[in-house]
């Protein structure tokens, strides 16, 4: 589904040059991925990359066996809406809406009318565990909820990958190790791959594959 070769992407952090350097893995369709790692290792800038937001100094970028890293911006904007979805550690959802609203805005850039929107969004809120919170806004929500609506959300547009940035962080252990074992249900179910960058050994042991970066480089490679 996803294949990165020999990325390269650096920026200079403190007079030092960082980043991730000649990189290269893949992630199969129905699978939970992890880049798993210390803070400063490059987890985050290649999920960026692997996510057509930032791209690469060198290497390519396939997804479904396309070479998608030299496409132009807007045709990368186009992908990233069709087939990509994205969980953030900080949630990111629209406060007055509520996770209903929420979960419908994706559907909502991608042509669905209000109504295919709102059934899809409904069906993918019920499918996380959400079915009686559809009417709550973010601040009625605890935070597993929230980051279970930010799944549903990343979800509902039916998109190949996913990616998550430490989805977990804030959140403790009775809810972080559900909300993994719910990301790992959904990707056998739905045949999205996910790939995850966390430093939680909870979510590392509930890994397909666990892809460890030090410094910017794989270890395991």
């Amino acid at each position: 589904m996803l294949e990165l070769r020999a990325i390269t992407r650096t920026y200079t952090l403190g007079g030092e040059r960082a980043g991730v350097f000649e990189v290269s893995l893949s992630v199969a369709a129905g699978t939970l991925a992890v880049l798993a790692g210390p803070s400063g290792s490059g987890k985050t800038t290649l999920l960026q990359v692997a996510g057509l937001l930032e791209p690469p100094d060198d290497g390519e970028v396939l997804l479904e066996g396309v070479l998608v890293s030299g496409l132009s911006e807007k045709a990368r904007c186009a992908l990233r809406l069709e087939k990509l979805g994205f969980v953030f550690q900080s949630f990111n959802l629209v406060p007055v809406l509520d996770a209903l609203e929420n979960t419908m805005l994706p559907l909502q850039l991608q042509g669905f009318t209000e109504a295919q929107a709102r059934d899809r969004a409904s069906e993918m809120l019920a499918r996380v565990g959400l079915a009686d919170r559809l009417a709550h806004r973010p601040g009625q929500l605890s935070g597993g909820q929230q980051q279970r609506v930010a799944i549903a959300r990343a979800l509902a547009g039916s998109p190949r990958l996913v990616l998550a940035d430490e989805p977990t962080a804030n959140l403790d252990h009775a809810h972080g190790g559900p909300l993994l074992e719910l990301m790992a249900v959904l990707a056998r179910e739905l045949g999205t791959a996910f790939l995850v960058a966390s430093h939680d050994p909870a979510v590392i042991g509930r890994a397909d594959a666990v892809f460890r970066l030090e410094d910017g480089r794989r270890l395991d490679a």
